[in-house]
């Protein structure tokens, strides 16, 4: 299988493609859109880190969080104070180690991202309208590929 050459057109054009998804996916005219038709009333780095706890299997920690968020814990304690007051996230402590807290999402905070995701997977049908399943398995396949390298470089 032949592979681009690093720096090749094809590289670049692929990494201007995903800057531009990735750019247009997490921007605010798209959160704006998100919040009026999936009715979430939270800012983009509060459902980044709902998304987070609901796709945890278990409680996670403030560390676990900024990791996962890529961000420092202290950008984490105050939106998890801001959700906790909402009632979308809870503190609970960890079994064992009394001072540890651990954050759970809560079942109003796992409606919130239930919403958000299907009018993002709506979005994402219309888009994809037309494209053969074989094509769209291998650009899933490329973006997970390129995730994962970025994710751990």
């Amino acid at each position: 299988m032949d592979h681009p050459e690093p720096g090749s057109p094809a590289a670049q054009d692929l990494y201007r493609s995903l800057a531009d998804l990735a750019y247009t996916m997490a921007g605010n005219r798209a959160h704006m859109r998100l919040r009026v038709q999936a009715e979430v009333a939270v800012d983009r780095a509060s459902l980044a880190l709902l998304r987070t706890l609901a796709a945890a299997p278990s409680p996670l920690r403030m560390g676990e969080i900024a990791q996962a968020l890529l961000v420092q814990a202290p950008h984490v304690s105050r939106e998890i104070r801001s959700l906790e007051e909402r009632g979308l996230v809870r503190t609970v402590r960890e079994p064992g180690d009394q001072r540890a807290r651990l954050i759970a999402v809560t079942q109003d905070g796992r409606e919130v991202v239930e919403r958000a995701e299907e009018a993002g997977r709506r979005w994402l049908d219309e888009a994809l309208h037309g494209f053969a399943p074989d094509d769209l398995i291998t650009a899933a396949a490329v973006i997970s590929r390129v995730v994962e390298a970025y994710r751990n470089p």
